[in-house]
């Protein structure tokens, strides 16, 4: 078992001991002086605990000692437990005085039966420890406290940037310029760094991976962490969900296959395989038959501590990664040892620690934990014995006693901490949030003072151990925004070796389980085809059932009577975690589970209720219901979960209302959701929120109704006084007829000024909240679906603000209102959804002056590029900026690092305008006189072409713009769409021109074109010719196309052809550089390609033209997407809008 933890168990038990309302039931039940006899007898032997732990590594009588030792305090433990669980009951059942179960609890004769009974249990576990405690014939040295060795209130860098990365600058070089090399003929190659275990294999693929070269030459970068199961299946799945960037659930093999063949077809993509172990050279082909839909070019980087990898995978070549030099060395090891890397005066530290980095034989992860552990040792003395001692004893020849130095020098509460992280498998994602809760659930986390809450203690363990490189931030994190870690795998193998028998992780081979393991997990999925080992049930003091692999519709067979047996065997389970396994109903029997702290339900959406008998688990801190879509309603008496701290249900979308009662649940930390019933007479009000100050987190309250009536019941809500609230959604009920403004009611909803992001969705009130412009800490906010706001944001009052959602406001005119001195939030992201009333950004507070679609000028002083005295406003920070049913909007404001628009049934002038602006800009820049001669000509008004100059050039930086034109547009746009120099993707929308009057030559890097639902289209412009680098072209819903031009073939760049609804295309020119081509509702082009010759060489053939074995099993649904991206595209485009309360 991990070290220290016994020393943590007995402190619990002195702890619980202290308790005061345990004191209160000593005298009730007349054991008061056999539990101060406990208290004595533990607190001796937890003097010599930490020594006795030390020493048992080389004294195999202590070791045994300590065994025996472990069984009666964990039993201890477990009946303190017990008895204090007794006093929670206690307490609940006295809060309902008439009920006859209080009476009858609190009668003399059951109170003096229970006294008795607990007396014989305490008298029992005392004496077999004091038994224990006697039968020690070795000398232990007392040490009542353990020396806390590091501070942690320290907050700098716990993440070292790509540019700090210390010695891997020349390795970088080298594989980049192996990984561009042109004359490697093969479509997908591999290349392969070896080397030990903690050199920086990972750190210099990421490197690598991250550079702005391999940026611009890979179309598709994807990262998956492989480790010990080399299961292609399973691997491509991975692959496929970083190409997506979300979590995939139930695909089938050969879906997931022509699934990611479609994500890289005809693309040049670098695959980087992190962490391999597989020398088996099958599997290595049939990996890479499936990747060779990629374009030429595409490149597999491996990282692997072995050769034979490197070899079996076919490898084009080997980067050995080395060992840092000497300088690199001490340089990395300055950034963890000391205070901001500033090496001390003294230069004795350099001389010792310089022989101690010498040992690390330029070992990076070895540098860093060694270093980060001496940062707490700040005197010479410290390090030279340091040093001398333990230090002296380490091997050079291998870094996992250096790495168990490490973890030798943490502090007993850090120590079991970590090795509870040998539950997880081999690069798993951990969230911190929630092994926060996981730690607690176990009794590992102790507030470092009163007023420290034990979520906070433990994000502070948490810190610490990342400090000290005990874990790592994933950088690889697709689809989830909240910070993902993981643990290297040569501190993996630590944790599983110092955590022993006390925690079993079973694999898919079945393996044993010890019956003194009190922790057990799952390396796999959970189903009926997998069974557990009937060891499992002779562990019957086990704490923790842990699922952390299992996937969607697991199909586990969890019925009553096998409940009722698994209860009956593992009573003292602590956490228990039994998400996805497609329970229907949940058992009576689970209320026996009496030390349940952690419950874990989440996406079993067939849960509809839960039992009564849940109500009885008074210790319970983590309820987790997220994503039980048929949960219709939580438990009436859930108030007596006085413990709960923790009740997530997030996605439970069938929830009707919260049970009267809840707001008792004062010790609540977390609420996702509160949701109101929208029948009055059932259900908790708002006013239970009350007294629930302690809540963090995001919380939304749904069902919140409309009119002034509602004022007297919102006040009582105290939303104000949640200071530590982040996130907060207030949601009115959306059918409801509008009874009137809301005004008043929302004012009783002010929320504390410290929130960060803030939804407000179907709220009627005309006016926005008062307290809103307060929010000045805002990062996120939205407003949704709110039908008679018309006045501007005052955005300057969001000095943070980094992503805005504007969605169905109908009567909106202007995004904001300005005023003197006005300032631009740093938007990033910003989003406006159906305003078909939107007609400018800028409005002032002292007059009605509106922005005219010929008279931008008009503009009051906001920003720094002026023109005719006046200026124009400056997003200078957004990036993502999308339009979506704004007709009347006139103008678009200057955002000169935006890099993807999207522009949907809304004006195309603003976009023209300010590409215009664009070429006056570059022009002035260029040549005065053709600046001049622009200004001129320019349909945009004129501005001062110095000025402009002086400046920047708008949209020089966008990549990615996708237009959907409203019906009658003239298309004029087009023309100016030339100046986008830096545009990669661009994607057309029903375009009704017969012809796209487009110069093509200034598009130099536009890879990607789609021209979707333009039926005049007779034949592809002319200029397209002159797009030299493109490489993908979609064709749909064209029906007067009939035919390619032959100088088509010209563009030898061209990998990807995807026709989809082109009735009346009859041929196609022979497009040999094609990699790619898919056919889909052309039926005389399909017959027309079934006897070209140079159609049956192209490598990926799709739709109609598939091989039937490849055919899409799921066609008849792709047909049916199909439809909805060209007819319905617009109820496509209505869905996406960004959540601000994740």
């Amino acid at each position: 078992m991990a070290e220290g933890a016994l020393f943590i168990v007995a402190e619990g038990i002195i702890g619980q001991l202290g308790n005061l309302a345990l004191k209160e039931l000593e005298l009730l039940w007349g054991v008061k002086e056999e539990l101060q006899k406990l208290e004595d007898t533990v607190s001796t032997i937890k003097a010599v605990i930490l020594d006795a732990e030390e020493q048992q590594a080389q004294n195999h009588t202590i070791r045994n000692w300590l065994g025996r030792l472990k069984d009666a305090l964990y039993e201890a433990d477990d009946l303190l437990d017990d008895f204090s669980t007794e006093g929670l009951r206690r307490e609940a059942m006295t809060r309902n005085k008439k009920a006859k179960e209080v009476r009858i609890f609190f009668s003399k004769s059951n109170q003096l039966a229970y006294g008795l009974k607990m007396g014989h249990k305490i008298k029992a576990i005392r004496e077999r420890l004091y038994s224990i405690a006697k039968d020690r014939e070795f000398h232990l040295e007392e040490r009542r406290r353990e020396t806390q060795v590091m501070d942690l209130m320290r907050e700098t860098d716990y993440f070292v940037r790509a540019e700090n990365v210390i010695g891997r600058e020349h390795d970088k070089k080298v594989i980049i310029e192996r990984l561009l090399d042109s004359n490697i003929e093969e479509n997908v190659s591999v290349y392969s760094i070896v080397g030990l275990g903690g050199l920086g294999k990972t750190t210099l693929a990421q490197l690598v991976f991250n550079d702005e070269e391999i940026q611009k030459i890979f179309e598709r970068k994807l990262w998956v962490c492989i480790s010990d199961d080399f299961d292609v299946k399973i691997i491509v799945k991975k692959i496929l969900e970083c190409a997506k960037g979300k979590k995939l659930e139930n695909l089938e093999r050969n879906a997931s296959i022509n699934d990611l063949q479609k994500e890289i077809d005809g693309k040049r993509f670098l695959l980087v395989l992190d962490d391999v172990w597989n020398d088996d050279s099958e599997k290595w082909d049939r990996l890479k038959e499936i990747l060779l839909a990629g374009a030429r070019g595409s490149r597999i980087l491996v990282t692997t501590r072995d050769e034979k990898v490197a070899e079996s995978s076919k490898t084009i070549k080997t980067h050995r990664l080395k060992g840092l030099n000497d300088e690199d060395s001490w340089s990395l090891f300055k950034q963890k040892a000391f205070k901001k890397g500033r090496e001390p005066e003294n230069s004795k530290f350099k001389e010792i620690g310089m022989e101690i980095v010498s040992k690390c034989k330029g070992v990076p992860l070895a540098i860093k934990t060694i270093g980060s552990l001496l940062y707490s040792k700040k005197s010479e003395e410290e390090w030279l014995s340091f040093k001398n001692n333990e230090f002296s004893k380490i091997n050079e020849t291998n870094i996992q006693p250096i790495l168990r130095l490490s973890y030798d020098h943490l502090p007993s509460h850090l120590k079991q901490c970590f090795a509870y992280c040998s539950l997880f498998p081999k690069d798993y994602r951990i969230e911190k949030g929630r092994l926060v809760k996981l730690w607690m659930a176990q009794g590992f986390i102790k507030p470092l003072g009163q007023n420290q809450c034990l979520e906070d203690a433990g994000y502070e363990y948490f810190m610490e151990l990342l400090w000290r490189s005990f874990f790592q931030k994933d950088d690889e994190n697709f689809w989830d925004k909240s910070p993902i870690f993981k643990i290297h795998d040569l501190m993996h193998d630590l944790a599983i070796s110092v955590a022993g028998k006390e925690s079993t992780t079973l694999g898919i081979n079945v393996e044993s389980i010890c019956e003194k393991t009190h922790h057990v997990s799952f390396a796999f999925n959970l189903d009926p085809s997998k069974q557990i080992p009937i060891s499992l049930f002779k562990a019957s003091r086990i704490r923790t059932f842990l699922l952390p692999c299992q996937i969607w519709d697991s199909k586990m067979i969890w019925n009553k009577s096998t409940c009722d047996a698994f209860v009956s065997s593992f009573k003292f389970l602590r956490l228990l975690d039994l998400n996805r396994t497609s329970i229907r109903n949940v058992p009576h029997s689970i209320g026996k589970l009496k030390h349940l702290r952690y419950l874990n339900l989440s996406m079993n959406g067939y849960i509809k209720i839960l039992p009564s008998s849940i109500t009885r688990l008074q210790n319970l801190e983590t309820l987790n219901l997220f994503c039980c879509e048929g949960l219709i309603e939580l438990p009436k008496n859930i108030s007596k979960l006085v413990n709960l701290r923790h009740l997530n249900i997030d996605e439970c979308s069938s929830l009707t209302h919260m049970p009267r009662g809840f707001g008792q649940l004062t010790n609540l930390h977390s609420l996702t959701q509160y949701v109101l019933s929208t029948d009055s007479r059932c259900g908790g009000e708002l006013k239970e929120l009350h007294g629930l100050n302690q809540l963090r987190e995001n919380l939304r309250i749904k069902n919140l109704r409309h009119g002034n009536g509602a004022e007297l019941e919102y006040k009582a809500r105290n939303l104000k006084e949640k200071q530590h609230l982040k996130g907060l959604a207030l949601e009115w009920i959306e059918r409801e007829v509008d009874v009137g403004y809301d005004e008043m009611s929302v004012e009783a909803l002010e929320p504390n000024q410290n929130l960060n992001s803030l939804e407000l969705i179907y709220y009627r009130g005309v006016k926005y909240p008062s307290w809103l412009s307060l929010l000045n800490n805002l990062v996120s906010l939205k407003l949704d679906s709110m039908k008679n706001i018309q006045d501007g944001l005052p955005l300057n009052q969001f000095p943070s603000l980094k992503t805005l959602v504007l969605s169905d406001i109908p009567s909106l005119e202007y995004v904001s209102l300005v005023s003197e001195g006005f300032k631009l939030p740093p938007l990033e992201f910003l989003d406006i959804f159906n305003c078909p009333n939107l007609k400018g950004w800028w409005k002032r507070r002292s007059d009605s002056i509106e922005e005219d679609e010929d008279a931008a000028d008009k503009y009051s002083e906001i920003s720094t590029i002026t023109a005719k005295n006046h200026s124009l406003p400056s997003f200078t920070h957004l990036s993502n900026l999308t339009i979506f049913g704004c007709p009347k909007l006139s103008s678009m404001p200057l955002f000169p690092y935006l890099e993807k628009l999207d522009l949907s049934e809304s004006n195309l002038r603003p976009l023209e305008r300010t590409i215009s602006m664009g070429m006056i800009s570059t022009a002035s820049q260029e040549n005065p006189t053709a600046a001049a001669v622009a200004e001129s000509t320019s349909s945009a008004p004129s501005y001062s072409s110095s000025t402009l100059a002086a400046s920047f050039t708008p949209l020089s930086k966008l990549k990615s713009l996708h237009i959907f034109m409203i019906d009658g547009s003239d298309g004029h746009v087009l023309q100016s769409i030339q100046h986008l120099t830096a545009l990669e993707d661009f994607c057309l929308f029903n375009y009704n021109g017969d012809g796209m009057e487009l110069e093509w030559q200034g598009l130099r890097k536009l890879q990607y074109l789609s021209l979707i639902d333009h039926p005049k289209l007779a034949s592809l412009p002319v200029g397209l010719q002159q797009a030299t680098s493109l490489r993908h072209l979609e064709i749909s819903s064209c029906p007067s196309l009939t035919t390619l031009p032959e100088w088509i073939c010209e563009i030898i760049s061209l990998q990807s052809l995807k026709i989809w609804n082109c009735p009346n295309l009859t041929s196609l020119p022979a497009l040999t550089s094609l990699k790619t081509l898919q056919i889909r509702r052309c039926p005389i082009l399909v017959e027309s390609c079934k006897s070209q010759d140079w159609v049956a060489r192209i490598e990926n053939l799709g739709g109609a033209l598939a091989p039937p074995k490849e055919e899409d099993p799921e066609q008849s649904e792709t047909d049916e997407e199909y439809e909805l991206k060209t007819r319905g595209f617009t109820k496509i485009f209505g869905r996406c809008s960004g959540s601000t309360s994740q």
